[in-house]
C-alpha cells in the first residue's frame, strides 16, 4: 500500500471542500478553503497537501502553512484556524490506511526539508468520530503532543431553565442584569458588528493584545460562512454592553469571542451574555456549547480565574491535543 502526496492548488478548492465537509470523519468548516481563504493571500505561505491512495482516490487532506517555529522550518497545520491536522476520509479510517497516510506524509516532509511538523487535530467534540486511532498512529510514529484544557456545556443534561446549573453568585448577577433591563439579541447589521469589534478591542486592550480578526474580516466571515457563524449582543437601551461571536460545528456551538465593556462591571453584562448564549443554544437544539481553552503557553499554564468562571456555569472538561515532531 503506497499513498501519493500532492500539493494543494487553487483549482482543487471545490474537491477539497467537498471532501472535508461530506466525506471525512474529522473535517469541519474551519478546514475548508472557503474558510481559510478569508485570510489575505500574503498572510501565510500555504503548504497544504492532498493524499491519494494507489487507485488515485483522495483519502486525506492536510491544511497547512510553512512558518518558522522554535527556529526551525516548520510545516504547521494550520495557523489560520483553530484546527488543522490530518483530515481523513470516512471509509478510509482504518488502522492500515491511517498508518499508510502518515507513512507517506513523513516521507514527503523529510524530502522537503521540513525540520518540524505541528498538527493541531480536530477536537473530538467537533468530529464525526473520535480521534483515538489517529492519535495512536501519530504516537506510534514518534510524535510528541501537548494538551490544552477546554471546557464545554453538555446541553443534553441541562434543564430547560439553564440557570439551575449555575453557581449562585452567577444567578444573583443575572437577576441584577434583569432588574437593570438588559436585553439580548442577534447582531445582524454591519454597524452592529463594527460596534462589537470596537468593544472587543477595548476589552482586549487590558491585556495588551488586539483581536485576531479585523472588523472587515468579521463582516466577510458572516457572508462567507453564514451557516457557521452567529453574533449576539447585550444592550441597555441601545448601548451595547457585551457581545459574542460564535462558530457552529454541526450540533455544537463554540464561543470564539465573548467580551464586555469593562466600564460597566457593576452590571456584570458578561455574566448575562454567558447565560443568554447558553439558553439560546439550548433552545436552538444544540448538543453542546464549547467555551475554548483556559490554558496558556502550550497548556503549561492553567488560567485559574478563567477556568473557575467557566466551571461556575456547569461546564465539563476536555482536552485539545496538538502533535509535533522534529526531523533533523
Amino acid at each position: 500500500m503506497s499513498d501519493l502526496i500532492r500539493p494543494y492548488s487553487d483549482d482543487l478548492a471545490p474537491i477539497w471542500d467537498d471532501f472535508v465537509l461530506n466525506r471525512s470523519v474529522n473535517g469541519t468548516f474551519m478546514q475548508t478553503r472557503n474558510f481559510l481563504n478569508y485570510h489575505p493571500k500574503d498572510r501565510f505561505e500555504d503548504s497544504s497537501l492532498l493524499v491519494y491512495n494507489e487507485k488515485n482516490r483522495l483519502v486525506a487532506v492536510v491544511p497547512a502553512c510553512r512558518i518558522t517555529d522554535e527556529g526551525k522550518p516548520c510545516f504547521y497545520s494550520h495557523r489560520g484556524a483553530s484546527y488543522g491536522g490530518i483530515v481523513v476520509r470516512n471509509d478510509a479510517y482504518t488502522a492500515e490506511r491511517v498508518i499508510s497516510i502518515v507513512d507517506a506524509l513523513e516521507e514527503y516532509w523529510k524530502e522537503h526539508d521540513d525540520q518540524r511538523v505541528v498538527l493541531r487535530i480536530t477536537a473530538d467534540i467537533h468530529a464525526h468520530q473520535r480521534s483515538d486511532l489517529l492519535q495512536y498512529v501519530l504516537t506510534q510514529h514518534g510524535f510528541d503532543n501537548y494538551c490544552e484544557l477546554n471546557t464545554y456545556v453538555d446541553l443534553t443534561e441541562f434543564p430547560e431553565d439553564v440557570m439551575a446549573r449555575f453557581d449562585r453568585n452567577k444567578v444573583r448577577n443575572i437577576r441584577k442584569c434583569q432588574e437593570y433591563g438588559l436585553t439580548f439579541r442577534p447582531l445582524t447589521q454591519d454597524r452592529e458588528l463594527e460596534e462589537f469589534h470596537k468593544l472587543l478591542t477595548i476589552n482586549l486592550s487590558k491585556y495588551g493584545v488586539s483581536p485576531v480578526h479585523s472588523v472587515s474580516e468579521i463582516i466577510d466571515l458572516r457572508v462567507r460562512i453564514p451557516d457557521n457563524i452567529r453574533f449576539y449582543g447585550v444592550f441597555q437601551h441601545e448601548a451595547m454592553m457585551a457581545g459574542g461571536m460564535m462558530y457552529v460545528y454541526g450540533d455544537v456551538i463554540h464561543a470564539q469571542y465573548l467580551s464586555a465593556d469593562f466600564h460597566f462591571t457593576e452590571y456584570s453584562p458578561i455574566t448575562y451574555l454567558y447565560y443568554r448564549v447558553i439558553q439560546q443554544a439550548k433552545d436552538d437544539g444544540y448538543r453542546a456549547l464549547s467555551w475554548g481553552i483556559s490554558t496558556e503557553d502550550h497548556g503549561r499554564v492553567l488560567n485559574m480565574g478563567l477556568i473557575r468562571n467557566k466551571e461556575s456555569y456547569g461546564s465539563k472538561h476536555m482536552v485539545n491535543r496538538t502533535y509535533w515532531k522534529n526531523y533533523t
